[in-house]
């Protein structure tokens, strides 16, 4: 029995030989393995800080963008309020230009009036005094005519005088001077009247031309104000041509900068969901690569464990055999 015993001693020695070398290569093999995964894990542990540290640059970046994003939207909103604040100044300086331009406008008025009455008041002078010339003409005629006409009866007078029998002288000394004082009398009278009719005839004329100086000074005022009318009315055309011209402009830079605002708010809000979708992404690796890692320990710990496994199963064999 006993030698029995010792002859199976070597074949079961060899059998532990081969299961030792067996266990050394699967040993070698598992340590080869636990060698490319501690390096896999090792380049895992790197790549995941690597974006770690990527996703907070992108999302310090992403921070940075949502802040220069909000001073700009404050800017334009800013800039918006200013604007509309000018264009209320403008509308109120427009107004204020309106009401002027209402004024001159009132005053070229009452000044093209005032010109029409003082050209039919010198139409109506003038009528007057062509009608006093003539009347004055026809008193010169008048009187020319009472002149001849007594001048001819004068002269009938000393004709017949001349002619006439002397009466008896009682009679005589009486009727001569009565003809003598008729004649003169009759010409003193036609003198009254001639000046008379001069002195009427010459003051007259002296308010015509009185009235006429009137009505050219005046005309000449009248259009010294409507030049002067005219010159504020067109500086006030040009004023509220100028301010219509810079209200158009500003209308058009405010809604070019809306347009412009609007447009950068959009790409802004396209840049910003492009990041967060880039975010969810880099999140979305970063749990996966996480899950690897976690699949890659428990790989790891598992080969550890048929590694200890296999030792102790070595070691309780080694005992047998001694």
């Amino acid at each position: 029995m006993q030698r029995h015993s010792i002859q199976n001693l070597p074949s079961h020695r060899k059998d532990e030989k081969l299961d030792m070398l067996n266990l050394n290569q699967r040993l070698e093999t598992y340590l080869g393995r636990v060698g490319l995964l501690e390096e896999e894990n090792e380049l895992l542990r790197r790549e995941i800080q690597t974006l770690k540290g990527s996703s907070q640059g992108g999302q310090m970046g992403l921070d940075g963008n949502l802040r220069l994003a909000r001073q700009e939207v404050h800017e334009a909103w800013r800039e918006k309020d200013r604007v509309e604040l000018e264009l209320g100044s403008l509308g109120e300086e427009l107004q204020t230009l309106g009401l002027q331009r209402q004024w001159v406008a009132d005053a070229h008025g009452e000044v093209k009036k005032k010109l029409e009455e003082s050209r039919k008041q010198m139409e109506e002078e003038k009528r007057a005094q062509v009608w006093l010339r003539g009347k004055v003409n026809q008193l010169e005629e008048q009187i020319q005519f009472q002149i001849q006409t007594h001048q001819e009866d004068v002269a009938n007078l000393k004709d017949t005088l001349i002619h006439v029998t002397p009466p008896p002288p009682t009679h005589s000394g009486t009727q001569l001077p009565n003809l003598q004082e008729l004649g003169v009398e009759y010409s003193q009278m036609a003198v009254r009247v001639w000046q008379e009719a001069a002195v009427l005839y010459q003051g007259q004329v002296d308010s015509l031309e009185r009235s006429l100086s009137q009505a050219r000074n005046r005309l000449v005022q009248v259009g010294q104000e409507k030049t002067e009318s005219l010159l504020q009315l067109q500086a006030l055309e040009k004023e509220l041509t100028s301010a219509q011209e810079r209200r158009h402009y500003l209308e058009r830079s405010v809604s070019q900068r809306d347009d412009k605002q609007r447009q950068e708010i959009q790409n802004l809000q396209a840049h910003l969901e492009v990041l967060e979708m880039e975010k969810d992404a880099l999140g979305d690796q970063i749990d996966g690569l996480l899950i690897e890692s976690q699949g890659l320990l428990q790989l790891k710990m598992s080969l550890g464990m048929e590694v200890a496994t296999y030792r102790y199963q070595s070691h309780l064999n080694g005992s047998t055999i001694l």
